[in-house]
């Protein structure tokens, strides 16, 4: 039996997939702004909304949380299954920032008094090309002053070998160089038994108005290097020295996924509240508040013209498979 069985997809099943007809996988969340991407065993729904993530999901088990509400980042903040950070990620202390002697002011941009995860989650992007395993998306942002960011972002989402790789990249479209950074938000089912391994050099503190505070060592229940189980707690917590290797566990369905990242992604945010059924790993190219941090916080400046860009792979497989090649 296949997967293409709904009785064999959950947990998960212990043959090869059979390659379901594009259509018949989304007929449910067909539109014209859902780009689905497809190998058959890999399924990824897209929004030009936000630039987004809305689903995805290997022989039927997801492996991001599902958007509930169509995944319009417009209208629903951060209800998809993963956005593009950009031009910078998390959020700006005082929605300002100084930079070569000139002092720039940004506004708010969601409900949360500081302007948050750039604006790229927040617009409607165009669909330069889309097929099967392939999908092209663009957005271009103007600067209205005393906003000094413009800038070109472009998305290429690849479906290839049961693995979706993003590549993100930002040009500087300004007059003048400027401090820019890269991320992607995902959210990631949370079962009881999901477990994170995830090598990095420092842990950072929050403090008041979810910001960074201080760095120092990893505690012990947040020390994910040989595999730990997220703590039932508030977790918001930014990480840097990472390897730019993780892997998520769940047991229960049987399921890991492989995230690399090239090593323009040094930092992570871990994210979730206490009694949430989901969390938020989150590959970045800088701290949060990078722009009021030593070192810019490892953000990237970017002369007018350059560009910054990443590239992440997302890569599941049976935890069983682990154990046949033993």
């Amino acid at each position: 039996m296949s997967c293409a069985a709904s009785s064999c997809c959950w947990p998960f099943c212990s043959t090869t997939c059979a390659r379901p007809p594009l259509a018949d996988a989304f007929s449910s969340r067909m539109s014209s702004d859902v780009l689905p991407l497809s190998n058959g065993e890999l399924l990824i729904e897209l929004s030009r909304f936000g630039g987004s993530i809305l689903s995805g999901s290997y022989c039927g088990v997801p492996i991001f949380r599902s958007t509930p509400t169509g995944g319009l980042a417009s209208q629903h903040h951060g209800q998809e299954a993963s956005f593009p950070l950009v031009p910078f990620g998390n959020r700006l202390e005082g929605n300002s920032f100084t930079f070569s002697g000139n002092r720039f002011v940004l506004a708010p941009n969601a409900i949360d008094p500081c302007y948050l995860h750039g604006d790229g989650w927040l617009a409607a992007w165009q669909v330069v090309s889309h097929g099967e395993t392939e999908a092209f998306l663009r957005y271009v942002h103007e600067a209205v002053a005393p906003n000094p960011y413009a800038y070109e972002a472009v998305q290429r989402f690849t479906v290839e070998d049961d693995r979706l790789t993003v590549t993100l990249s930002v040009t500087n479209r300004s007059g003048f160089a400027l401090p820019i950074g890269l991320g992607h938000h995902p959210f990631f089912p949370r079962t009881a038994g999901t477990r994170l391994i995830a090598k990095a050099e420092r842990f950072w503190t929050e403090r008041e108005g979810h910001l960074p505070d201080r760095p120092g060592p990893i505690p012990h229940t947040l020390e994910f290097e040989r595999g730990n189980l997220l703590p039932r707690r508030w977790l918001n917590n930014a990480y840097e020295g990472w390897d730019g290797k993780a892997v998520i566990e769940w047991p229960e369905h049987d399921l890991y996924l492989e995230i690399d990242a090239q090593p323009v992604f040094g930092h992570f945010m871990l994210y979730s509240p206490a009694d949430a059924d989901f969390f938020c790993f989150e590959p970045m190219t800088h701290l949060p508040n990078g722009h009021h941090l030593a070192g810019l916080g490892g953000l990237t400046i970017v002369e007018h013209g350059q560009s910054l860009t990443g590239m992440l792979t997302f890569s599941p497989r049976p935890i069983s498979s682990l154990k046949d090649l033993e």
